[in-house]
């Protein structure tokens, strides 16, 4: 007890609000995300269909057979059209019915009953939005902003930017918690946020920033680091979510 203390007290003191990445921090991924899967259809390089993907495709809304369509013309691919489209519609139906980890609704839970503020940051295909909030994420989370809403992918600012706005906090109040060390904790952190890198898989690598990223190896530990509520509720109106 005297120990969870002392961390809440010299941790995150003055965050109001949390954000969390979604595939690999909330949400558990296929064995090959859907950017794989495209690029194995498409017989490219992961980088390849990466750097489209990150090009049109997670900054607009699009349908699965628009993407699929688009896709095969950029790569001189007309059949496969099909396959393409297959695969998209499979990660949308995923996006609408999330697996998540299970550390995530009780440390959220928490975290909600304390009063914070919670938000998910997403990099997320345009086809793959679903219509409706998924409804684990309608009781756990305050809104889910994706990139192909916003047009800002991390780790650029405006991504984060797009949650300072809709929550109306500044980036001292606000702490990112992700499991990509590019997007989610060197993004954040240059944004001026604090950071908590979610690293599941035990990883030996070193922090970026190690001044202002914590590293977590399960979501259980989050609420033992934040204090016990934050001074002031901030105020979110529908309007912003």
């Amino acid at each position: 007890m005297i120990a969870q203390t002392r961390l809440r007290r010299t941790l995150w003191r003055g965050v109001r609000g949390i954000c969390f990445d979604l595939g690999g921090t909330l949400v558990r991924p296929e064995a090959e995300p859907t950017t794989g899967q495209v690029a194995q259809v498409l017989a490219i390089s992961l980088d390849e269909a990466r750097a489209v993907m990150e090009q049109g495709a997670k900054r607009r809304r699009i349908t699965p057979e628009d993407l699929a369509r688009d896709l095969a013309a950029v790569f001189g691919r007309p059949a496969l059209v099909g396959s393409l489209t297959h695969v998209l519609e499979r990660a949308r139906q995923r996006a609408a019915e999330p697996e998540l980890f299970p550390d995530v609704e009780p440390a959220l839970a928490v975290l909600r009953e304390r009063g914070f503020v919670l938000f998910a940051l997403t990099n997320s295909l345009g086809s793959s939005i679903p219509a409706e909030p998924p409804t684990a994420f309608r009781t756990l989370l305050d809104r889910v902003i994706y990139s192909a809403e916003t047009g800002a992918v991390k780790p650029e600012r405006a991504a984060f930017t797009a949650v300072e706005h809709a929550c109306g906090l500044g980036p001292d109040q606000l702490l990112h918690v992700g499991d990509s060390l590019r997007a989610d904790a060197a993004g954040a952190a240059a944004a001026g946020w604090h950071t908590a890198w979610l690293d599941r898989r035990f990883s030996d690598g070193p922090l970026l920033n190690p001044a202002r990223t914590v590293r977590l190896h399960t979501l259980t530990t989050l609420p033992l680091l934040l204090p016990a509520g934050p001074a002031t509720a901030p105020p979110v109106t529908s309007e912003t979510c």
